[in-house]
C-alpha cells in the first residue's frame, strides 16, 4: 500500500505531530511520578495498533491517505475512525 502524500494530507500529518510532540515530553514527566502510567501508556500502544487492521477495513472506502489513518488511529483510536467511517459519502 502506497503512501498518498498531497498538500492536505501533509497538513493533517503536520498538525496530528505537533499536538504528539506537546502531549510525549509532559507525559513522560508525569509518568517520573506515577510509573504505572508507562504501563498504560505501553497497553493503549498495544491497542490501538490492533485497531489498525479494522480502521483500514472500515475506512477504505472513504480515500484517506495511508498515513493519517495511521497516525490518528495510533493517537486517537476507535474515537476517530468509528465516527469517520459513519459519516455519509
Amino acid at each position: 500500500m502506497a503512501i498518498k502524500v498531497n498538500p492536505q494530507s501533509f497538513e493533517s500529518m503536520r498538525k496530528v505531530m505537533n499536538g504528539f510532540w506537546i502531549v510525549v515530553p509532559a507525559y513522560l514527566l508525569i509518568s517520573l511520578v506515577m510509573p504505572f502510567l508507562l504501563v498504560l501508556a505501553a497497553l493503549l500502544l498495544v491497542a490501538h495498533t490492533l485497531e489498525l487492521p479494522i480502521a483500514f477495513l472500515r475506512l477504505r472506502g472513504k480515500n484517506l491517505p495511508t498515513m493519517e489513518v495511521v497516525s490518528k488511529t495510533l493517537l486517537y483510536g476507535f474515537t476517530w475512525w468509528l465516527p469517520k467511517s459513519l459519516e455519509a459519502k
